[in-house]
């Protein structure tokens, strides 16, 4: 295989580089980093059989049975034996990738984790446990989420671009039933739905409409009396209060 290079442009080779100039290569290393992980994972998908990855999910996957939600329903069993639907190959594929590729880049780079913990195990249990609870939140939060990960990387790629834009469907045609039934269907799966819907603009680059639905969680986490009485999950709640933060400084 053919190598390949890629340059990164300095203003002057002679001087020091600036602070700004040395953050920019940090930056664009970590993102080739990230991409060339990305695609050998795709390499290795396309490469080796789905069963044998799909009959070791619930080895890779303890931790997901230890969500609050999932919990109960799996009772200690194989937690995709408890999905709403079961998964097509190319969605164990997305779900790999996530909890692979998708948790590991979210916890080295997103401000959320900026304290010592088992981070991991967090996303799996709040998350992604959350997520096996609700199919249309394992749409949104994971599958789709994937799918925006490896159009990154592959823009063009034409399944994973079909499945994006069904996924996206799937998850707004649902909110809008919900949102529109009574307040009573309002829960903590309908906030994290919101939640994942504005993580997923702000991937697509789509900052406004991400505010709006941030501002839509918000009103109905106000609306139901606070996080409490939804028990949102640990995870979800410090995602709340870190957006109300940064809300707040962005009104300043």
């Amino acid at each position: 295989m053919a190598r390949q290079f890629q340059f990164v442009t300095v203003p002057d080779p002679l001087k020091p580089a600036s602070f700004g100039a040395r953050k920019s290569n940090q930056s664009h290393v970590m993102r080739q980093a990230h991409a060339k992980k990305r695609r050998l994972q795709i390499q290795k998908y396309q490469n080796e059989p789905l069963v044998g990855a799909v009959k070791q999910g619930p080895t890779i996957y303890d931790a997901v049975l230890w969500s609050p939600l999932s919990q109960g329903m799996t009772n200690g069993k194989d937690p995709f034996s408890s999905m709403a639907r079961p998964l097509m190959s190319e969605e164990y594929f997305l779900l790999d990738h996530y909890i692979k590729v998708v948790v590991p880049f979210s916890i080295g780079h997103c401000s959320l984790f900026d304290y010592p913990g088992d981070h991991q195990a967090q996303m799996l249990r709040d998350w992604v446990g959350l997520a096996i609870a609700d199919d249309t939140l394992m749409v949104v939060a994971v599958l789709l989420s994937s799918c925006r990960y490896i159009l990154q990387d592959q823009p063009d790629h034409p399944v994973f671009t079909r499945m994006a834009l069904q996924y996206k469907q799937i998850c707004l045609r649902t909110l809008l039933y919900q949102i529109r039934a009574e307040s009573s269907s309002i829960n903590a799966m309908t906030v994290a739905k919101v939640v994942a819907l504005a993580i997923d603009e702000v991937q697509s680059g789509e900052l406004g409409i991400a505010r709006k639905h941030l501002q839509g969680a918000f009103a109905m986490i106000h609306f139901a009396g606070g996080p409490i009485p939804l028990r949102l999950t640990g995870l979800l709640e410090r995602m709340y209060n870190r957006f109300i933060a940064l809300l707040s400084i962005d009104a300043l």
